[in-house]
């Protein structure tokens, strides 16, 4: 990879960024409180403060700026810091942050997606969703690429439907959430 590559890549987002909330985070003394509920704010901000530089590389794509193997390359790179393996810190944090991860990986596969394009733009969301709950379980993968393409396609400027059916814990629930943030940032650029 050129220099001037891999200047681009780190201008998106940075490990020192991602090392410097997993510090704010083991500073936090965060814990799980069933009683009185849990402030995951710092992990809602984790999220967004990854969520942008994604946003900022579709933006990119989308304007011209760069080409779909660099900002692939860009996405990717930004996966590379997030979705590593962090030092296990307590219980409760690092089940936060297994979460946020699972959450961002959605994220992440919905840019890359959209970016490469040819994904699926006639099954109906509710209908994406619900078969990625119907094979979670059998086949995580496959369900990953439904949400995904759910992401995807509100990247493109589709409206995400009320969801008006339960989703059951587990990773569907998780990437819903990436795809939420995505759904958030999005209004709060507009």
């Amino acid at each position: 990879m050129k220099n001037s590559e891999k200047e681009k890549e780190v201008q998106y987002y940075t490990k020192e960024r991602w090392d410097n909330w997993i510090q704010r985070v083991k500073e936090s003394n965060f814990q799980i409180n069933g009683e009185y509920g849990s402030n995951t704010e710092i992990f809602v901000n984790m999220m967004d403060d990854v969520i942008l530089p994604c946003l900022k590389v579709v933006s990119e794509y989308d304007e011209k700026k760069i080409v779909s193997d660099d900002a692939l390359r860009a996405i990717s790179g930004i996966s590379e810091i997030v979705l590593s393996d962090v030092a296990a810190i307590n219980e409760d944090i690092d089940m936060m942050i297994q979460s946020l991860q699972y959450s961002l990986l959605c994220a992440l596969v919905s840019c890359e997606s959209y970016i490469r394009g040819g994904y699926d733009t006639k099954t109906p969301i509710l209908n994406l969703i619900r078969n990625a709950i119907d094979i979670e379980e059998k086949n995580p993968e496959q369900a990953l690429e439904y949400i995904s393409t759910v992401g995807a396609r509100i990247l493109s400027g589709e409206s995400m439907p009320d969801i008006l059916f339960d989703v059951p814990d587990g990773l569907v629930a998780e990437w819903l959430d990436g795809v939420d943030s995505i759904v958030a940032a999005l209004t709060l650029s507009m």
